[in-house]
């Protein structure tokens, strides 16, 4: 993200230090519940619903293929073949064991596969560009494009995993990451086409238009795992999910210094747990994007619910919020990180006058508890309005009940209001909508976006949850979408 300010992007650097009264180190997930209220209830939210990607106990080892580990002989068809078996049999374990394997080309992901590199494995990524064609749709910074396929790459697969203590080595030092005096030409193209509203079947920009791919890429996929493995010499962006859902990021080690090396690149994704990162890289550690232009709004689909902690930051920038959010940034949680001199990351959110969406509930803290300065002025009421819902087609009722902390504790003065804020609201019978717990009765299939409201007199929070009765086909994300103050 280094280049970030030469394409107009205005960023202030927020960085929040609070005092902390318990500490949380090594901790895999929240462990008290009463240690997480107002809008930090979400957390417990977020960890207890991620289910890690159930792989079949089947092993395909990548030398069984013919895979040489010697560093020299080309192991692409190896490792494709590898992948094709383990895709053929319905999923399992694709080992690379110890030794070092040149890849020229990428590695593409079947469904219920496990890509396991391990201990002594490095893989390296051959530097022939054309090795990494046919173009591959990908989202280039915030607009989707045919472009040279990532490394890794799985594109709406599900129940995937890259695991082991292995290394990922891009060796793009001396080839693409040459291309970032040249892809000037490339990216106006691409925003062109974005705002334009070209059919996105129509949008090829590989050869000559100079757009660096991304090390790893997951688009379209649900229920990933990246376990212990070492990220290094990346030509762009080094992990980089979009469109993705129910991610656990853990124990991955990157150590990237070529341009734009931002680690973790999270674009228009829900339900991510990140933890026990060691962050050394030329960018940001973790970077919150949800798209960009005339696209990025119509698609209109947020990242949210983010929980990050336990990390190491070494790099320039800890957690960025970009100016790429047209879709919204919702519910992102970050404590007890570090840099190596002891203090708190950064946390850089862009000025209200570049960003494209709402950014609602971004956190930073150290503990899992904090203490308030008594001399701040009255703050909004911290306010998380539940975890999402799915009813049957028959809708019914169900219990709302949010949590609500003021100024950093509960505040027995405080007033609420329920709302529908999406949906047809006459489809929906609130039994108590100025109580904090409430009964909401839903009788017509649909999506429906509640907000709850809470006031302490003098300041105002807000949170929403979504509601879908029967099921919904893919598209309907734009509902996560409400417009709030960008304050709250």
């Amino acid at each position: 993200m280094r280049n970030r300010h030469a394409n107009g992007m205005v960023w202030w650097m927020v960085t929040l230090v609070v005092l902390a009264l318990v500490a949380g180190c090594g901790r895999q997930e929240p462990t008290t519940e009463s240690q997480y209220v107002g809008s930090w209830a979400q957390v417990p939210d977020i960890v207890g619903r991620l289910s890690e990607p159930n792989i079949p106990a089947r092993e395909f080892n990548v030398t069984e293929y013919g895979a040489v580990g010697d560093g020299q002989t080309n192991c692409y068809e190896a490792f494709t073949s590898a992948v094709a078996a383990c895709e053929a049999a319905g999923g399992g374990r694709v080992l690379v064991p110890t030794g070092t394997f040149l890849v020229q080309g990428p590695i593409h992901f079947a469904s219920n596969m496990d890509l396991h590199l391990a201990e002594g494995a490095h893989v390296k990524f051959g530097g022939k560009y054309d090795d990494y064609l046919p173009l591959a749709m990908t989202r280039w910074k915030g607009t989707r494009v045919y472009n040279y396929s990532p490394f890794i790459y799985a594109y709406r697969k599900h129940h995937i995993s890259l695991t082991g203590t292995g290394t990922l080595d891009g060796q793009a030092r001396d080839t693409w990451a040459t291309w970032t005096e040249k892809e000037k030409a490339g990216a106006e193209t691409a925003l062109r086409m974005n705002e334009e509203g070209n059919s996105v079947i129509d949008r090829f920009l590989g050869d000559g238009h100079f757009l660096r791919p991304s090390m790893i890429q997951f688009l379209g996929c649900d229920h990933v795992l990246v376990d212990g493995v070492r990220i290094v010499d990346s030509p762009f962006w080094c992990l980089h999910p979009v469109f993705s859902r129910q991610m656990t990021i853990r124990n991955v080690r990157f150590d990237a210094q070529n341009p734009d090396n931002d680690a973790i690149v999270l674009d228009s994704c829900a339900d991510v747990h990140v933890h026990e990162l060691d962050f050394n890289n030329r960018g940001a550690g973790v970077v919150v994007y949800s798209g960009t232009g005339r696209e990025g709004r119509e698609l209109a689909r947020a990242s949210r619910n983010i929980y990050i902690h336990d990390c190491i930051f070494d790099d320039e920038s800890g957690v960025a919020i970009g100016a790429q959010t047209a879709g919204g940034v919702y519910n992102v949680f970050v404590e007890d990180c570090r840099t190596p001199q002891g203090p708190l990351p950064d946390l850089a959110i862009p000025d209200e006058s570049t960003r494209e969406g709402e950014i609602v509930h971004v956190r930073l803290r150290d503990g899992a508890a904090a203490a308030q300065d008594p001399n701040a002025p009255n703050q909004a009421p911290e306010v998380y309005a539940g975890p999402d819902i799915q009813l049957s087609e028959q809708g019914g009722p169900v219990t709302l009940s949010g949590s609500v902390a003021d100024d950093g504790k509960p505040s027995p003065e405080l007033t609420y209001a329920w709302s529908v804020i999406q949906g047809s609201a006459d489809a929906v019978t609130l039994t108590a909508p100025t109580n904090l717990t409430t009964q909401a009765t839903f009788s017509q299939p649909g999506v429906y976006v509640l907000q709850l409201e809470a006031s302490d007199g003098q300041a105002t929070g807000h949170h929403f949850l979504i509601v879908k009765v029967g099921e919904q086909p893919e598209g309907m994300e734009a509902v996560t979408r409400p417009v709030f103050p960008a304050s709250n």
